[in-house]
């Protein structure tokens, strides 16, 4: 039989566990109604997300969509695209290379960082070619429940910039805020 010790514990841990959840809840919805900073920037960095047959998956579109908006718009003037993992032979950032150039974008404007394989990789090695470049005024392109995370390895990589979210049609947000939120968790824990 339990006893009566070990059930206020497991109850403490349950309220403890579940305020965690709803602050990390929180944090990660800090985006979800900023629109993209009007003020220019020298370039964007969109970070990558899958590919389903060589082309964008339809969150990583969103991602896009909103760097062609930026970029057509001269919010931006150059475009990082950040993302190594692929499919069938080319990596996330040429499959957004190519979406961005069938839609009018010039190849001399496009920069592909193709090595990274996670959040963390994707603003490290972005950063060298930030240097090389000698840019400074960056945003950063990604889903607004991604944003903090993606701000937060900016940082840690050396890069200031300001978020420009893209707000989400066609995820399904509860399972990818969830995600997120244990993502938080091991980059805190694991300084990841």
């Amino acid at each position: 039989m339990v006893s009566n010790k070990w059930i206020w514990i497991g109850w403490l841990f349950a309220i403890f566990s579940s305020g965690v959840f709803i602050y990390l809840w929180q944090w990660v919805s800090r985006y979800d109604h900023v629109d993209p900073p009007r003020e220019h920037s020298e370039a964007g960095i969109v970070l990558g997300a899958a590919l389903w047959n060589q082309q964008p998956s339809p969150a990583l579109k969103e991602r896009l969509n909103l760097a062609l908006k930026l970029y057509r718009e001269n919010i931006v003037n150059y475009l990082i695209l950040s993302g190594g993992l692929g499919n069938n032979g080319i990596t996330e950032a040429e499959g957004m290379k190519n979406y961005l150039v069938e839609r009018g974008v010039s190849p001399a404007h496009l920069i592909l960082e193709d090595q990274s394989s996670n959040t963390k990789e994707n603003l490290l090695y972005s950063k060298k070619i930030l240097e090389k470049h000698q840019w400074k005024n960056i945003t950063i392109i990604t889903h607004d429940y991604h944003m903090v995370r993606a701000l937060d390895y900016a940082r840690q990589a050396g890069i200031y910039a300001t978020g420009s979210p893209v707000h989400s049609k066609v995820l399904f947000l509860p399972y990818h805020k969830t995600r997120e939120c244990l993502a938080l968790i091991k980059q805190k824990v694991f300084r990841n």
